[in-house]
């Protein structure tokens, strides 16, 4: 890279776990590798490991304007500009099309979706200004289809694919690259134990199987050491930290990289199978209502 080699990682300790330990442990791998690395979440608290390692942490809340701005300026003034952008602040959102309170689903856009938004805005001047810079997008297989219970964080994750193609374009005279991570489910993630844990905001029965089946599944996911059936198929965040680490020092990096034998198979098997059949593969697959 020419200019800055500045990295922000929001979300390092987002609520939710899902990108805490996916930004944790790529702070803790471009630190190591040596990478200025600025780690930033809603609670320094939460940072004081990676603090104590020699990591530079910020208190960013991505649905706040002026904690993203202040932490831009900081950076922008230690190294001229920040050079790479992972934007990798999100949590997973739990609950039916018909019965999330839409107060709850802005909610999770402002921090999925518009957060990364107008943090990719401020770091573009500076990466515009140097010519160069690396702006990594943490989707997941989840951006690629969808399944009942997670609909509108789905969502978030397809809305992200899609203005991640339109950024890597627009951005292209100024030589920013733009990548999008695609990981099947992270073990370690937050996986709940219980319906409790899931965080419904609905009083609703409706479904009140299909959420004691929805937490059995996803226990799959919560064995780090000796994962068993699907959890098998899952990504270590290590692994997650050592492709983002590829996609910011390959000199022609990937559009997408795809990790994990799910994420790899769903685009030829969703082509074979068409529409129809793909939608019988997800009930049988997926729990459903």
């Amino acid at each position: 890279m020419t200019g800055s080699r500045a990295v922000l990682i929001t979300g390092v300790n987002s609520s939710g776990g899902l990108s805490s330990g996916t930004g944790r442990a790529t702070a803790l791998r471009l630190h190591r590798a040596g990478w200025p690395v600025y780690a930033t979440g809603r609670d320094l608290r939460g940072l004081k490991d990676l603090a104590d390692e020699g990591i530079t942490t910020l208190q960013v809340d991505v649905t706040d304007e002026e904690s993203m701005v202040a932490a831009v300026e900081r950076i922008t003034e230690d190294h001229g500009a920040v050079g790479v952008l992972v934007n990798n602040a999100a949590y997973s959102l739990n609950g039916t099309i018909g019965e999330t309170p839409l107060e709850q689903v802005r909610r999770q856009f402002e921090t999925n979706f518009f957060g990364l938004s107008r943090m990719t805005q401020l770091v573009l001047p500076g990466m515009r200004e140097q010519r160069s810079g690396r702006i990594i997008m943490m989707s997941s297989i989840f951006g690629l289809f969808a399944t009942p219970g997670r609909g509108y964080y789905q969502a978030t994750k397809h809305a992200l694919e899609a203005i991640s193609d339109s950024l890597r374009l627009e951005v292209k005279p100024w030589d920013i690259k733009v990548s999008i991570i695609e990981p099947s489910p992270i073990l370690g993630s937050f996986v709940p134990t219980t319906v409790g844990d899931l965080g419904l905001a609905t009083d609703s029965d409706l479904y009140a199987d299909f959420w004691e089946r929805f937490v059995v599944w996803h226990g799959a996911y919560r064995e780090v050491d000796k994962p068993k059936g699907r959890g098998r198929t899952a990504v270590r965040s290590g692994k997650v930290a050592e492709t983002i680490e590829r996609a910011i020092t390959d000199p022609n990096p990937r559009i997408r990289y795809r990790l994990g034998l799910p994420t790899h198979l769903l685009k030829p098997q969703r082509a074979i199978f068409g529409d129809r059949a793909w939608e019988v593969f997800v009930t049988k697959f997926f729990p459903q209502p």
